[in-house]
């Protein structure tokens, strides 16, 4: 009884230091999530503009900064790319430019930080140590 007493006081202590730690600490993200939401029957509506965006995308991850990126839902109804060494400012400018975004196949989209803390050893310096 008398250990009870004594650690909780501790632990409450040393749970109210983290938790205001992690809030005064910015942690800056070293991916960004590129997310598109489709327009209705996208399968069939992206066929004109699939062979453009590709190639588009496709210059990124020779540049460096799409890891991963692909269509989700069946049949699609999103889809994700996993960006690095850009900013969200940059990634923004990057949609801009897709051809699914000008061509309204992407009907809107958002660019979010992606703090990954675990992954494959391919991904070791794209991964946050906290």
């Amino acid at each position: 009884m008398w250990t009870s007493s004594i650690i909780r006081p501790i632990v409450a202590q040393s749970s109210f230091c983290l938790s205001r730690m992690a809030s005064t600490t910015a942690i800056a993200p070293k991916l960004h999530i590129l997310h598109y939401d489709y327009v209705e029957n996208v399968v069939e509506k992206r066929k004109p503009y699939r062979e453009a965006h590709l190639a588009f995308i496709n210059k990124q991850v020779e540049s460096g900064n799409v890891i991963l990126g692909g269509a989700a839902g069946n049949p699609p109804s999103e889809a994700f790319l996993i960006f690095r060494n850009l900013s969200s400012k940059q990634i923004e400018e990057v949609a801009q430019r897709d051809p699914y975004v000008v061509h309204g196949i992407a009907r809107k989209y958002s660019v979010k930080p992606y703090m990954a803390v675990v992954g494959d050893d391919l991904l070791k310096n794209d991964l946050i140590k906290i």
